[in-house]
């Protein structure tokens, strides 16, 4: 693998990974419909610290039926998550000492799968019927296409198709509501064009650093003593890199801490080895290439959501403590 390769981000299709991902879905099971309460974001801010009720092990009040969690006072029912976790450990060996913090994670995929939804009815986002037929017939072809029965293949996940229905009905609301939270994100970004020659030792990389400064040409250099394969015979030239692109981010704070035209005076150090590092050209506002920019948007929903569940009102009875 490329050293400094950019991140690929792995965003198959929606229909190829509701074939083949079935076990990853976030989606709660069963046909639960979206509660008419008022939003919860129109409630007065809770104190700091009191946004999410964190006693894990702890019954919740008496209810008709046994509850998961609560989220903004919308149930998860314990039977609702005993069937989730049943289709998430489906081909799994979950040992029991992992077994809690496994529990824990199936709970907050479905906790996020209900502020997903609470956020949805509060913006007019939503998943129509026809929508979801549409996406089960392609579903069907595909599966027909490979040689395979789509609804024996759904039971074979431990869903009926009432539940699958509800579980893609999830995943598509997801989906438009992931579209509707990054559509502000820009295209475009801060980005430096770098170059750098790697080496294994510092004595090699300083005596690189003095040839340079006597006027050795760094492409050549880069070409006769870069270990970085993937660089090395275009003269170590990196391309134009974004934050997050590198995977050595000591590399990626010298590249942006320079001015173009600047060598970074010393051998930066990562765990390849002594990188000679310069800036060629800096943008504040290039368009941004298209692993970058779903990197970008990622992480932009990833800050989202994080804030609503900072932001609501979350119990829990089941996982772990802490």
């Amino acid at each position: 693998m490329r050293s400094f390769e950019l991140h690929n981000l792995r965003r198959g299709s929606l229909l190829i990974l509701a074939i083949l991902c079935l076990l990853l879905l976030a989606a709660c099971a069963g046909d639960k419909e979206t509660p008419e309460a008022a939003p919860a974001g129109n409630s007065a801010p809770a104190a700091e610290g009191d946004a999410v009720v964190a006693n894990l092990e702890t019954s919740p009040e008496p209810t008709a039926v046994p509850l998961a969690a609560r989220v903004n006072d919308e149930s998860i029912t314990l039977a609702e998550f005993t069937s989730e976790r049943e289709r998430r450990a489906f081909g799994l060996d979950v040992e029991p000492a992992t077994a809690a913090a496994f529990d824990e994670t199936v709970l907050q995929g479905m906790i996020d799968q209900v502020l997903i939804e609470q956020y949805a009815a509060r913006e007019g986002i939503a998943v129509t019927d026809a929508e979801v037929e549409a996406e089960l017939q392609a579903q069907s072809e595909i599966a027909t296409a490979n040689g395979q029965n789509l609804e024996e293949f759904v039971n074979a996940q431990l869903y009926s198709m009432d539940e699958y229905r509800a579980a893609l009905r999830g995943m598509m609301l997801w989906q438009k509501v992931s579209q509707h939270v990054v559509a502000s994100v820009p295209p475009t970004g801060p980005q430096v064009h770098a170059r750098h020659i790697l080496v294994a030792d510092e004595a090699t990389a300083r005596s690189l650093l003095d040839q340079l400064n006597q006027g050795a040409e760094f492409a050549q250099l880069a070409l006769q003593y870069s270990l970085d394969s993937s660089t090395a015979p275009t003269g170590g030239d990196l391309d134009w890199v974004s934050r997050g692109d590198l995977l050595q981010p000591e590399v990626e704070d010298a590249i942006f801490a320079l001015q173009p035209g600047q060598r970074a005076p010393e051998p930066v150090v990562s765990s390849l080895g002594y990188h000679i590092i310069e800036t060629l050209e800096r943008v504040e506002d290039r368009p941004l290439n298209e692993a970058a920019l779903a990197e970008k948007r990622e992480q932009a929903f990833l800050e989202w959501l994080q804030s609503q569940r900072d932001s609501a009102r979350i119990e829990r009875f089941v996982g772990t403590g802490g």
